[in-house]
């Protein structure tokens, strides 16, 4: 007999339909429920689409612009702010030195567009006045170098001016911009009274020794293309010059007028242009104006203000002033000595040869200046030895006269013996780094300087405090200055109507 199930009082369970089982062991293997997906029409799913791209595009634009706009700031503002050298600290800035190489290129062709003017267009004769300025216009690195080593050393010139106490006020800049300027349209500016010293070339005889008057001729310091300089004096670089300002070559104009002589063969003869008479107020209006339209001139044809071309100008006033405070520690006298001499040279064909003179040549100068010194004990003149036995032609010209100089410039053991010589007395033979010498000396002296020595002396008090400064100064230019070298303008651009580059 079969037993009965047990029931409960509860409800009885339904069972399952086939799709609720399907469902069930399908939900077995899925972590998530997914969503139905809705039904979409086509035109629907378009319009999806195409809202994804315009959002896509939108975005793409958006960045770009930032990156552009980002670029844009950079060159236009924090670029032109960026340091491409500093010199003790102080920075140059981009700037600065694009604007002032495109206005020196632009100042740089118009001197040459002058010359051009002036010459008729000669090449030949531009390309040996100019050919340097046409070299370095073609090539831009070039340029660029120079400029920037300019300003690293003006910029050194105003630190050190600074220790000085130095200052130039806008009066010592508008003179040298009317100096400028008055090259440009034949006038003579108006200068400022300042005091000078005298520099009267008077003669101090010192007493410690005895002066001998002479009549010799004073020697050309010239060499001829042929000739060698004379040896005895050191190698000296020459004074450096500090002219940093542009330069113009002035012009003379001059205009046919007919002037009637007596007879009837008058011819007419070329005479200079009559001028007024101008007053000095007069002349410094015309330069005044002369100087507006210059600044006007390289505004419209560089785009750089007026300031930027001024700063020319103030840096050029700045290195007078230091001349001119540097000079007042130059003396206007020094102990001077007056010689002559005859060379023996090492290598007779080279007076200059710097590479050391073997034994035999040394021994035969020694050999030549023996039999010279012997042939002046002998009685022969020394002016006929010299001009026919000295190898430094400069000298031997004049009978081996060297005149009056400072013993300074010339070669130490030259020196020791023209201060060491008794006055009149031949010595020798001496050697030098050029050779034997036999040298006779006139005098010794205090002597006024000229007021060309004087300057020049001046300039050396210059140069020596300025290579000074370069040793002493810390300079870092940026690794990338040569790419912010300005090319414009092009050469093409500013004489390539007149000295295209095939020429």
């Amino acid at each position: 007999m079969a037993k009965k199930q047990r029931t409960t009082g509860g409800p009885r369970p339904q069972r399952a339909t086939p799709a609720q089982a399907a469902a069930g062991r399908k939900k077995k293997f899925l972590i998530f429920d997914l969503p139905e997906r809705s039904y979409q029409s086509r035109a629907e799913r378009e319009l999806r689409y195409q809202r994804r791209v315009r959002i896509g595009v939108a975005v793409m634009v958006a960045v770009s612009l930032l990156v552009l706009l980002g670029a844009v700031f950079y060159e236009q503002v924090i670029r032109p702010r960026e340091a491409v050298t500093t010199v003790n600290g102080t920075k140059i800035s981009t700037r600065d030195f694009e604007n002032r190489v495109r206005f020196t290129r632009w100042q740089t062709a118009e001197e040459i567009r002058q010359l051009y003017g002036l010459s008729g267009g000669n090449l030949e004769l531009i390309q040996q006045y100019a050919g340097t300025q046409l070299s370095n216009l073609q090539r831009p690195v070039l340029m660029g170098s120079q400029v920037l080593d300019q300003m690293e050393e003006e910029l050194l010139i105003e630190q050190g001016a600074k220790e000085l106490g130095i200052k130039v006020d806008n009066a010592a800049v508008d003179e040298q911009v009317n100096e400028f300027m008055g090259s440009i349209v034949g006038l003579s500016a108006p200068q400022r009274q300042t005091p000078t010293p005298s520099l009267t070339p008077t003669i101090t005889v010192t007493p410690l020794v005895s002066p001998t008057p002479t009549n010799t001729p004073a020697p050309t310091l010239t060499p001829s293309p042929t000739e060698t300089a004379t040896p005895v004096p050191t190698n000296t670089p020459p004074a450096e010059t500090p002219t940093e300002a542009p330069t113009v070559i002035p012009t003379e104009t001059l205009v046919p007028s007919e002037t009637p002589t007596e007879g009837p063969s008058a011819t007419p003869t070329l005479s200079p242009t009559p001028t007024a008479t101008l007053e000095p107020g007069q002349i410094v209006g015309t330069l005044e104006k002369a100087a507006d339209n210059f600044y006007d001139e390289a505004n419209d044809a560089v785009d750089v203000k007026r300031e930027v071309v001024r700063e020319v100008f103030y840096y050029e006033a700045l290195r007078n002033a230091v001349l001119d405070e540097l000079g007042k520690t130059v003396p206007n006298e020094e102990l001077q000595v007056n010689a002559r001499h005859m060379l023996f040279a090492f290598n007779p064909d080279n007076t200059s040869d710097p590479i050391p003179p073997t034994d035999e040549q040394k021994a035969a100068a020694k050999a030549r200046a023996d039999e010279a010194l012997a042939a002046l004990q002998a009685g022969e003149p020394f002016a006929d030895l010299a001009s026919a036995l000295s190898n430094d032609t400069g000298s031997a010209a004049q009978g081996g006269e060297l005149g009056w100089s400072n013993p300074e410039a010339y070669d130490p053991a030259f020196k020791d013996a023209v201060m060491n010589a008794e006055i009149g007395a031949i010595v020798g033979p001496i050697e030098s780094q050029f050779g034997y010498h036999i040298i006779q000396v006139h005098g010794r002296e205090v002597r006024g300087l000229s007021t060309d020595d004087w300057n020049t002396r001046r300039q050396e008090a210059y140069s020596t405090w300025l290579t000074a400064l370069k040793d002493a100064a810390e300079i870092k230019r940026g690794d990338d200055w040569i790419d912010r070298v300005p090319e414009e303008p092009t050469y093409d651009s500013l004489l390539g109507d007149i000295l295209p580059i095939s020429q």
